[in-house]
Formats: C-alpha cells, sequence, structure tokens
C-alpha cells in the first residue's frame, strides 16, 4: 500500500498569505480612513500569526494517496474527514498556477466529480507539477483491462508511462485563441457592466468614511456642473470602467490554447493565473453557441460547453470552451475539438402567430411605467418610457426571430434569446429529460414551450424555447421518447 503523502511545505505561507489578504485588504482601507493604522498593523500580526498556525495545522492534517485509480484523502483540524474519490467519478481535472503558486514553482489542483455540485470534490493547494501531472493522469486515464491481459505489472507501468507521456506531449491538435480574437474579445466584453457595478459599490461604502462638510461640498459641486461637464465625467468613468475591463478580459484569457487528445482535451489560460482544465469528451454533454448583443453585428461568438463536472462559478457552472471565434471560423474549429457537432442545423422557427405573445410580455411591463411616468413627470416621463418601451419592443422582435428548434436522428438544437442569442445543442444520449408546457392562452394559439434538461457541473441544467408550434413541441417530444435506437 503506498504511504500518505503531504502537499508541498509551501502550501503553508500560500494559504497563510491568501487568508490574511482576504480579510487585511478591506480592513486596511477602513483603517486608513478612520485614521487607526497603529490598531490595524497589531491586528495585522496577529492575524498573520494565527493565520500561518492554523495553515500549519490544514497542511499537516492533509494527506492523500493515490492506488490502483483511486484518491484518498483525509483532512480536517478539528473535525477529521475521509475521502474516496474513484477514477470513475471523476469528472474534470483543473490545474492553476496562481501568483503565490507561481512564486514556489508549484501548482494547485482541482478534482470535480459527479453530483460534486459547484465546489471541487477536492483540492491540492500546492504540489509539483510532476505531480499534478500524476494525479492528472492516474485519474483520467482509462486502460482496459484486456488491452493488458498477459502483461506483468512491469510492462503495464511501462504502458501506462507511456500513454502519460503521449498525453502529456503530444496533443493532436492545438487551437490558439491568438493576439487578434484576444484583443477583439477585450474591446467587446460584457464585464464593463460587473465592473461599473464594482465602482458603484466601492462609491457607496466610501461615502459614510467621508467627513460631512467635504462630502457636502463636493455634492453640491458636482450638482452645480453644466449638463455638458456632468456628461463628460459619465463618458469618463464608462471609458475607465471600458478600459479596466478590456485589461481583465486580456490577464485572464491570454494565451487560450485548446489542445486535443484521444479521449479528452486540455484548455490553458491566464497571462498571470495560468490555469489548465482536462475534460474527457465522453462528459460533455451539451454545446452552447452565445452570440452576445455586442458582438453579433461583428459575427463573433463565444462557444461554452455542459458537461458533468469542469464548470466554474464564474461561468455559471459551464466550461468556456473558446471565448471568441469568428462564425466563419466556427465550423472548422468544431471539427478540430469536437467534429461530431459538425452538421447542418435547419431551425423551425417560432410561427407567426406567436408574435404577439412576445411583444406582449416585453411591452406590458415598460407601456405601465412610460404612464405613471408620464403621470407624474409629464413630458420627460413620457419621453423617457417611451425610450424604454421602444427598446423593449426591438427585444421582443429579435427574440420572435431567434426562436426555434431542431432535431435529427442523433441531435436536438434550441435557439433562443434573452439579452444575446443562445443555441444549444446536445446528444440525445446526453438529454436527461424533456418537458413541453403548453399555457390556456398558448392552447388557443397552438403554442407550446419546450425545455430539455442536460446534466452539468450543477448536477442539471435546463434549456428552453418559448412559442413553438404545437406541432414542433410534439415532433421534439415525440423524438426523445422514440425507443428504436
Amino acid at each position: 500500500m503506498n504511504e500518505l503523502k503531504r502537499q508541498h511545505i509551501a502550501a503553508i505561507p500560500i494559504q497563510s498569505a491568501k487568508g490574511v489578504w482576504q480579510i487585511a485588504v478591506p480592513f486596511a482601507i477602513i483603517a486608513l480612513l478612520q485614521q487607526m493604522l497603529f490598531y490595524f498593523f497589531l491586528a495585522l500580526c496577529a492575524l498573520i500569526v494565527i493565520s500561518t498556525v492554523f495553515s500549519w495545522l490544514s497542511w499537516f492534517k492533509f494527506r492523500y494517496r493515490l492506488e490502483a485509480g483511486e484518491l484518498y484523502v483525509e483532512r480536517g483540524v478539528f473535525v477529521k474527514k475521509k475521502r474516496y474519490i474513484q477514477k470513475k467519478r471523476v469528472q474534470a481535472i483543473h490545474i492553476s498556477a496562481g501568483l503565490w503558486q507561481r512564486l514556489f514553482g508549484l501548482v494547485k489542483v482541482s478534482i470535480d466529480t459527479a453530483g460534486g455540485g459547484m465546489e471541487a470534490e477536492a483540492e491540492f493547494v500546492a504540489v509539483t507539477r510532476a505531480e499534478a501531472v500524476r494525479i492528472r493522469a492516474e485519474l483520467l486515464k482509462e486502460l482496459k483491462e484486456e488491452e493488458h491481459s498477459g502483461q506483468n505489472d512491469g510492462e503495464l507501468n511501462e504502458a501506462q508511462g507511456e500513454m502519460e507521456t503521449e498525453t502529456e506531449t503530444k496533443p493532436l491538435t492545438v487551437w490558439h485563441l491568438g493576439t487578434k480574437r484576444l484583443i477583439y474579445a477585450a474591446l467587446t466584453s460584457s464585464g464593463i457592466g460587473l465592473v461599473i457595478s464594482a465602482v458603484a459599490a466601492v462609491l457607496s461604502q466610501v461615502g459614510q468614511f467621508i467627513p460631512d462638510d467635504i462630502y457636502e461640498n463636493t455634492f453640491d459641486y458636482v450638482i452645480g456642473l453644466s449638463l455638458i461637464l456632468l456628461l463628460i465625467l459619465a463618458v469618463a468613468v464608462l471609458l475607465l470602467s471600458w478600459i479596466i475591463s478590456s485589461v481583465l478580459t486580456i490577464l485572464t484569457y491570454g494565451n487560450f490554447k485548446v489542445s486535443t487528445y484521444k479521449k479528452e482535451m486540455v484548455i490553458e489560460r491566464g497571462l498571470i493565473e495560468k490555469r489548465q482544465l482536462t475534460l474527457a469528451y465522453r462528459r460533455i454533454t451539451a454545446v452552447r453557441i452565445i452570440k452576445s448583443i455586442i458582438r453579433q453585428p461583428f459575427g463573433f461568438v463565444s462557444v461554452y460547453v455542459e458537461s458533468a463536472g469542469g464548470g466554474t462559478n464564474k461561468e455559471q457552472g459551464s466550461t468556456l470552451l473558446v471565448p471568441l471565434i469568428h462564425e466563419r471560423d466556427l465550423p472548422a474549429f468544431l471539427e478540430q475539438t469536437l467534429p461530431e457537432y459538425v452538421f447542418e442545423r435547419p431551425i423551425e422557427s417560432a410561427p407567426k402567430r406567436a408574435a404577439i405573445r412576445f411583444f406582449l410580455r416585453m411591452l406590458i411591463v415598460p407601456v405601465i411605467a412610460t404612464c405613471v411616468a408620464s403621470y407624474f413627470f409629464g413630458a420627460i416621463g413620457l419621453i423617457g418610457g417611451m425610450g424604454v418601451a421602444a427598446i423593449a419592443a426591438l427585444f421582443a422582435w429579435l427574440q420572435y426571430r431567434d426562436a426555434g428548434a431542431g432535431s435529427n436522428d442523433t441531435f436536438i438544437w434550441l435557439r433562443s434569446r434573452t439579452i444575446g442569442q443562445t443555441l444549444v445543442i446536445s446528444p440525445k444520449q446526453k438529454v436527461q429529460s424533456v418537458t413541453k408546457r403548453v399555457s390556456f392562452l398558448q392552447k388557443r394559439s397552438k403554442l407550446a414551450h419546450f425545455e430539455m434538461f442536460v446534466q452539468s457541473s450543477l448536477a442539471g441544467k435546463s434549456f428552453y424555447v418559448p412559442n413553438v408550434s404545437d406541432e414542433n413541441a410534439d415532433a421534439l417530444f415525440r423524438w426523445y421518447s422514440y425507443q428504436s435506437d
């Protein structure tokens, strides 16, 4: 039996520094504004000592063993926990190197399993890259017993070693995002909204630490500015947020590449924090092609995959396969990475009688709001409300135009839109269930909602297309329930 191992000892300062950083930064800002730096430094010293001791205990108590394709982990400072992770339950393995890991030449390994949810089933904060490769190869390899029948242990170990070396050094194909696509992705990133929200949240909290006289004078000065200056200030804030969002996108997706192997793909990205995800093809349950409202006019799309493991919180439980690619290059990319998803996908769109339902759903709230605004604010409220209603009407038309679905012998695809357009493609054997829903009003118009569920990192994710024809929904429902295969 293999001996239990510990992580690299650098896990102690890495975990300690991470804990201190998360707690100390917000308190440092408060201490600076409240002029309590002396007390802050005393508290910081105590925090460093406590964090270091706890990190050492966590490192000392964390031990693991790899044996016969099974991972055994025991950990816990106050409550000891033991866990066995079988190879067949492993869905994806993330290998990343943040700033702290890179200082010591180490990496972090996160292991996702079936039913593990959004959190990793096991996580190694600091191991060598060679150890990370060994863990990944041991838990993801699929050597069939019959292929090695008659081999002795030495021959088997040699065959396994050859397979691991081949997986590491000889990808079948490699696709690079490239500098031009990276710049386009940065300039058209939708992260500007998140940056503005973060700036607004910080500013809302900073106000309470500013002396009242300074706050009032500043407020009176801003109010006294002309409309043109206020517009210039707003444009400057938007421009700054756009620049920050673009820089963050470049740092996140720099050096992005997808390497394909016989049974898995490896997705790598990151300039400062380098991330590597190994995803087995058999775990992929659906492909999503996203056309954002900003990128669609330029012909660019993003591609995500749903899988039984491998998703992240930032990507809503999905895995980003490519952050940006032009539609004309998409078939070649899929042919290189997921060739089974390359085929014609005719869409049966929502019928004309469904248009009124899209417009009613989108316009009812703006119309009511316009009436209320015009009552209280007169012409200004009416003009503003009509502008909002016009935008809502535009999105209603886009949603009606994009709604549709289709299928062939082995695949189903649904197309819909909220803000951006989404096309979901899933093979029949990966669909968990389908649902056809018909309301009273839809029944009169012979319309229906169609929804399908696929397995994902969240244990299940659904996609639906609204107000398709009743005939199309029935055909899709029969397609899934038909048992000829």
